[in-house]
């Protein structure tokens, strides 16, 4: 729930003679942690409370201004919570502090423009398409799209760059029927080299009780970790890829489907590349006041020339109830299933609550 914390006076809005007009300001968020046992593949056993099982901690503010004739200035600025410590961000590192998102745009008849730190074309495809949504503990789909693991398997997530691009200018097409378009392009702000840069496009279409999506990206520079622009994914300059996704739902169940194609090469330098491709089906299912959650999700690497990577895959898949105790507040139990080629398998196990403000 939005709470309002600024809202200009209508009887304000006559006395400037150049014209005033409403402008609202509100701050909301969401708080979600988590207890219990966490063992992902070639890891280790860890009793663990943490932040972020079914959503990732975060708050912020947003703001419209109506400037009259159909357009409207718009703000956002977002942060991510450690709740299990109170620390901002999502990991240690040198994340920036508003990384969910930061910018100024403005709306109309056209469509959406936004200047500033916004989401790449590869999250709103991946997260409304799969039974666990934005889940980056617990579904299958985000961990092997957006996830590397930290461990001795050196697995590496799918998608190249960040799930919100930095520097970035988005266009959004308005909804024309139950379809909407996004256009990516993120600067790389590099002296002399016009070559760092990231491109994408996305776009959702729903119908009743049926709804596809999709993006495509040019990926040249990771963020928002600096250090990284000759390094985007396993040792290449670049990353090509795309995804379609599908839902469907049937009474009290919803199926969804996911395949992503990426490939990693270099524009200049030695030749050679990495391939994954990646499978997720799930589902979900009205049970009482919450949902059943099940979810599978499979990757597989080929490279050329051979490498340790070529022909390395992993399999996830998760059972999961979501129970609705209010508009705001749910609690959640979650078993996980995680096995990467030649590292043991990791099983999981967690009960959470999440709240929204």
């Amino acid at each position: 729930m939005k709470k309002t914390l600024l809202a200009a006076a209508a009887a304000a809005a006559g006395a400037l003679s150049c014209g005033a007009y409403a402008q609202t300001v509100t701050v909301s968020g969401l708080i979600d942690a988590y207890a219990g046992s966490m063992q992902y593949s070639g890891d280790k056993r860890k009793a663990v409370v943490n932040s972020g099982g079914m959503s990732t901690s975060w708050w912020g503010f947003e703001g419209t201004e109506d400037l009259g004739g159909g357009l409207r200035a718009e703000f956002k600025v977002g942060g991510y919570i450690r709740a299990d410590t109170g620390e901002p961000g999502r990991f240690n590192g040198n994340e920036s502090y508003f990384s969910r998102n930061s910018f100024v745009g403005l709306s109309g008849p056209f469509g959406t423009v936004h200047i500033g730190r916004d989401g790449a074309p590869n999250f709103l495809p991946t997260a409304l398409f799969n039974a666990f949504a934005d889940s980056f503990a617990f579904s299958p789909i985000i961990l092997h799209a957006n996830v590397p693991l930290f461990n001795g398997t050196r697995w590496q997530s799918v998608n190249a760059a960040d799930t919100g691009w930095s520097n970035q200018i988005r266009y959004t097409t308005p909804k024309l029927g139950g379809f909407t378009g996004n256009l990516h392009y993120q600067f790389g702000e590099v002296a002399g080299d016009s070559s760092k840069r990231n491109m994408g496009a996305s776009f959702l279409y729903f119908n009743g009780a049926y709804g596809i999506g999709g993006f495509v990206h040019d990926i040249r520079i990771d963020n928002p970790l600096p250090g990284t622009l000759g390094d985007v994914k396993v040792g290449f300059a670049q990353q090509k890829a795309w995804m379609l996704s599908g839902r469907a739902k049937f009474g009290a169940a919803t199926l969804y489907a996911n395949y992503e194609d990426a490939k990693n090469d270099n524009t200049n330098g030695p030749p050679g590349d990495a391939k994954s491709k990646t499978w997720s089906v799930s589902a979900d299912y009205t049970l009482g006041a919450g949902k059943l959650m099940a979810a599978w999700a499979n990757t597989k690497w080929t490279t050329s020339p051979t490498s340790a990577r070529d022909g390395s895959k992993r399999d996830t898949y998760s059972l999961g109830y979501d129970y609705t105790m209010s508009k705001r507040t749910d609690l959640y139990a979650v078993y996980m299933n995680d096995k990467i080629s030649s590292f043991n398998r990791g099983n999981s196990y967690a009960l959470g609550v999440r709240h929204r403000f």
